[in-house]
This record gives C-alpha cells, sequence and structure tokens, in this order.
C-alpha cells in the first residue's frame, strides 16, 4: 500500500514539475507580434545596406526575443495592464516602492546565483547577433540598462523589490556570458562574422518586449 501511494506521490510530483516547467517556457500569444516587428527590422536593414541577414542572424535574433520573452514575463515579471486592473479593483495605487540599496545583505543567497544565471544568455547572444557587443564596454552597457530597466518597472508592481543585488547579479550574469562567447571564440581559433549595422537591434527587441509584456 504504501508502495502504492509513494508511486503515486512520485507521479504527482513529477508531473507537476514538468507543468511548471512547461508554464515557465510558454509565452504569451501576444509576443507573436514581434516576431513581426524582428522581420520588419530584418527588411530595412536589407533595404538599407543592400545586404540580407544571414540565416543565422534571423535565428539569433528569434532566438534571442524568445528569451526575453521568458525571462521578462515568466520569470523577472515586469507589470502588465492586467495586474493594474487588479490594483485599481483593490484600490491600491500603482507606485509601491520596495528598495533595497544595502549590497550582499543576504549574502550569496540562492537568488543572487539565479539572477547571476538568469543574464548570461544576453551576454552570450549579443556578440553573435553585433561585431558592437564583442567589446566589453558595450556588452555591460547593455546588461546595465536592461537590469536597471527591470529594477525600475519593479517600483510599480505589487510584490516586487527593487533590489541593488539584483542589478550586480544581473551584469555580473551578462560579464559572464561575454566571457563564455570570448571562450568559445578563442577556441574555435575562428573569428565568428556578424553584421556591425544590427547593433541597435538587441536594444529595438528589448523595448518591444517590454511594450508587449505590458499587454499580455
Amino acid at each position: 500500500m504504501n508502495l502504492v501511494l509513494s508511486s503515486q506521490l512520485g507521479v504527482t510530483v513529477q508531473l507537476g514539475m514538468f507543468d511548471a516547467i512547461k508554464d515557465m517556457f510558454f509565452v504569451n500569444p501576444v509576443f507573436l507580434f514581434g516576431i513581426i516587428v524582428i522581420c520588419m527590422m530584418v527588411m530595412i536593414i536589407y533595404k538599407k545596406n543592400g545586404i540580407m541577414p544571414k540565416v543565422k542572424t534571423v535565428i539569433l535574433l528569434l532566438l534571442f526575443y524568445y528569451y526575453l520573452c521568458v525571462m521578462l514575463t515568466n520569470i523577472v515579471g515586469i507589470p502588465c495592464i492586467s495586474e493594474y486592473i487588479r490594483m485599481a479593483r483593490l484600490k491600491v495605487g500603482i507606485f509601491n516602492p520596495h528598495i533595497n540599496l544595502m549590497p550582499f545583505i543576504d549574502g550569496l543567497s540562492l537568488g543572487f546565483l539565479m539572477n547571476i544565471i538568469l543574464f548570461i544568455p544576453l551576454g552570450f547572444l549579443c556578440p553573435l547577433i553585433a561585431e558592437k557587443y564583442q567589446h566589453i564596454k558595450n556588452i555591460l552597457l547593455i546588461g546595465c540598462g536592461l537590469s536597471f530597466s527591470i529594477e525600475m518597472v519593479q517600483l510599480f508592481t505589487l510584490y516586487r523589490v527593487t533590489d541593488i543585488n539584483d542589478l550586480l547579479a544581473n551584469v555580473m550574469g551578462t560579464v559572464i556570458g561575454y566571457f563564455c562567447y570570448r571562450i568559445i571564440h578563442k577556441i574555435t581559433k575562428s573569428h565568428i562574422k556578424t553584421q556591425d549595422n544590427m547593433w541597435y537591434v538587441p536594444v529595438i527587441i528589448i523595448i518591444t518586449t517590454f511594450i508587449l509584456g505590458f499587454f499580455r
């Protein structure tokens, strides 16, 4: 009897984990509009320079966009219009600052490590998309910019905390991702060709994801 119960419990736990993972990587259909935006940018670049971006570049852009959709909406949790409607019903203001400016107040927590891991793809993918991000100062700029934007919009959520530790962890993750790119570049001993005129595309994709995330 105990074996049967244990087996059933194990199946339930496995199904629960599977559902949680599935939900985490599922994106709202509203984000399909972002694919149109990416395709439009590719066409604009083509018309402007007469050079069609490679298939690899388009795939990287779509992968970067999907990464942002999952991170910003399913993990980080940027505010959305449905949340503001719920706050209005509860008669709660939209500005709810919960701020921590004390670095490492909880030490190196699991949350800190998770925030590092969360931003590694950013530092890895951007240099593959545009040559401009193959320089550490530019990858730091986009990492700081995205992380700072996330912390600022969390001032307008009900339960999220704007935390200096999140900012530090995110920037560290971006740098780690960048050096992962550099290591692979060195191991393969081949220059990974990118298009320098694509530098603004990751920024536009980030802005697009924030906007669409609000209407999800």
